[in-house]
């Protein structure tokens, strides 16, 4: 089996122990890197496509991409096409309405694309009534909302594909500019859960996308906006979130706006979790706790990748 990144570049392990698992709060997370003597790193949009070709060379298998709706996965859809990786692509619905905006989303971007697709329905209800815990306890997984995405992988044949790992820089002041403020990169346990929970399993898969190379990561941080946002040139901006959308509209004028969602807001407002999802939220804290988080500045981010 390959390992999720090209040629191992980023692992993990728990009390040092490579590819194992949390158990417990006491577990203690770490990722491990090793980054080639001779990396490259292009523009973030030459990266785009380099990354994407990386993955098609490195594995032999088909792709089933996972289609939120969102523009981490846009962008992956986007590129297989524009490179013709073939692809098979899956968007899933929630019965009573859980997710309508994400699949609503995923379907015109598949309808403007050109893009065959497949609709998948899951009851999540009934997914958190009967089968969460058991995978909750089969997993490292420590986000209630990450686990149904474990559960997509029933349903695919092929080597799973996901936008996780998207480059993202935080402000430790928030929108306060009174003074200039630090800003952070995050590399965090709970970001790979699909891919930790899959290679535990023996598949193949691309659950972290944007994190496949390590030049992929260093160009996202290079982009003028962001170079911009970090030294606080963008007055009341509080995270890099805000950027997705202008950054790849230059490769793809024709993306849409989208209001950042989570998949779980039926009718209620964008960030919204189902009260039964918060309620095993506290099951899976108490049994191990929220992980841990690695936060970076840019300087402190330069010396590892």
């Amino acid at each position: 089996m390959k390992n999720p990144t090209l040629n191992g570049w980023l692992s993990w392990s728990y009390n040092d122990v490579p590819y194992s698992r949390r158990v417990s709060k006491e577990d203690v997370y770490k990722f491990h890197i090793t980054i080639p003597n001779n990396l490259v790193v292009k523009s973030y949009y030459e990266e785009i496509y380099d990354n994407a070709r990386a993955m098609r060379d490195y594995f032999s298998g088909q792709f089933d991409v996972l289609l939120s709706g969102g523009i981490d996965g846009e962008v992956i859809v986007r590129t297989f096409k524009d490179l013709g990786i073939t692809h098979n692509t899956y968007i899933f619905r929630y019965e009573d309405d859980f997710n309508h905006r994400e699949v609503a989303s995923a379907t015109d971007i598949c309808q403007c694309l050109n893009i065959p697709y497949k609709i998948v329905d899951l009851n999540l209800r009934k997914f958190f009534e009967n089968e969460a815990y058991d995978l909750f306890k089969a997993s490292s997984c420590i986000r209630a909302g990450r686990l149904p995405h474990l559960k997509f992988f029933d349903y695919l044949d092929n080597i799973p594909v996901m936008g996780e790992g998207e480059g993202y820089w935080w402000r430790d002041a928030g929108i306060d500019y009174t003074n200039k403020s630090i800003w952070r990169f995050p590399m965090n346990e709970s970001n790979h859960n699909a891919s930790m929970y899959l290679h535990s399993l023996g598949r193949e898969n691309i659950c972290d996308w944007y994190e496949f190379t390590p030049s992929f990561i260093k160009s996202f941080s290079e982009i003028n906006v962001i170079q911009e946002l970090i030294n606080d040139k963008h007055m009341g901006r509080q995270s890099s979130w805000w950027t997705r959308i202008p950054i790849h509209r230059q490769l793809w004028p024709d993306i849409k706006d989208k209001i950042k969602l989570i998949g779980y807001e039926q009718h209620a407002s964008p960030g919204t979790y189902p009260e039964f999802m918060t309620d095993f939220q506290k099951v899976m804290k108490q049994e191990i706790g929220l992980g841990q988080e690695y936060w970076y500045t840019m300087d402190e981010l330069a010396k590892i990748i």
